[in-house]
């Protein structure tokens, strides 16, 4: 069926923002994120909006351009259990991963850290910020943090 996609930052004029091409392709600028989600409710958050993936026995296959992502710049792409989770995080709209980066901890899935030079995937339980990655690049000190 259709997917929407839900942006951070609804009435922030601050906030990072994600484009949207008329073929549907999104551009990311530095610090913006977005969700995918059953149906949009502009201005809302709320995590029945949100979608849950069954991706059990499934193929998810996606493109990425990352020609403008230089050394130090990390373009993601993860799963997170935002449907799952009832509690509004710290960024207001139920936001959750391992890091606890909005006050609330869920599992995690990194599918893309990467860039120009190097690309990295990350399994992590909610309570395991490090996790289990693979990956190619970026130097002896990475970890899944």
């Amino acid at each position: 069926g259709a997917v929407s996609m839900i942006p951070t930052g609804w009435g922030d004029p601050t906030a990072a923002t994600l484009g949207v091409s008329g073929t549907g392709e999104l551009t990311a600028n530095i610090g913006s994120r977005a969700y995918f989600a059953e149906k949009c409710n502009a201005g809302v958050y709320s995590n029945e909006d949100y979608l849950a993936l069954n991706l059990l026995g499934k193929t998810m296959r996606y493109t990425t351009d990352l020609s403008g992502a230089g050394c130090g710049c990390n373009a993601a792409m993860y799963l997170t259990s935002l449907r799952q989770n009832p509690n509004p995080s710290d960024c207001h709209d139920h936001y959750c991963d391992a890091n606890n980066v909005c006050g609330q901890s869920c599992a995690e899935i990194d599918i893309q850290e990467a860039n120009q030079r190097a690309w990295h995937s990350t399994l992590h339980s909610a309570s395991d910020r490090f996790g289990v990655g693979g990956g190619y690049g970026g130097g002896g000190s990475w970890n899944g943090a």
